[in-house]
């Protein structure tokens, strides 16, 4: 049986969470999404760890920061120390340099903002691989319907090569569509 989608793209959200928390020396690396004003714990670095029961308010946490918090964004959180946390954005985009050519943010911070980069690449690449298919699975679809017609067609009428030539059409917008999204 296969797994669905979604549950695949969990298991690499946690292959990339176990590799930043083997990075930080077996800290849990949790990832969050924000939905409805509060944040919601999707996944984690320990599998067996229930995510109902980490204690932290990331919603209210990023606000005191001052940070924006938009509607279904992803937020990598990891505790360092009692009452010390660091929560990174996932993010599409590379972090601006530091001012002045001075890094200042610790090796766990670069962690976490690594992880953030590397979950937002895989979810780019997921969306654009998924919207391949559906182009190709419309192509395949159609070039099946053709088959039929020809194979059902006695003689290539005018009407009947029209609908082959329509469907080719469409065929091959698919395609270039496909090509386009990945």
């Amino acid at each position: 049986m296969r797994d669905s989608a979604p549950q695949r793209l969990t298991e690499r959200h946690q292959a990339i969470l176990r590799q930043a928390s083997a990075a930080l020396r077996g800290r849990l690396v949790t990832l969050w999404r924000m939905a409805s004003g509060c944040a919601v714990a999707e996944a984690a670095s320990e599998s067996d760890r229930p995510l109902d029961m980490i204690d932290i308010d990331v919603a209210g946490t990023l606000q005191t920061w001052g940070r924006a918090v938009r509607e279904g964004s992803l937020w990598i959180v990891c505790c360092l120390a009692p009452g010390r946390w660091h929560v990174a954005p996932v993010r599409r985009d590379v972090p601006a340099p530091p001012p002045h050519g001075v890094e200042r943010r610790s090796p766990e911070r670069l962690i976490l903002e690594l992880a953030g980069l590397l979950l937002g690449a895989l979810d780019r690449v997921w969306a654009v691989a998924d919207q391949a298919t559906v182009f190709l699975c419309t192509a395949l679809a159609v070039i099946e319907v053709s088959l039929g017609r020809v194979q059902e067609a006695r003689g290539l009428s005018t009407a009947t090569r029209a609908h082959l030539l329509a469907d080719l059409a469409i065929i091959s917008q698919a395609i270039e569509s496909a090509l386009g999204a990945a």
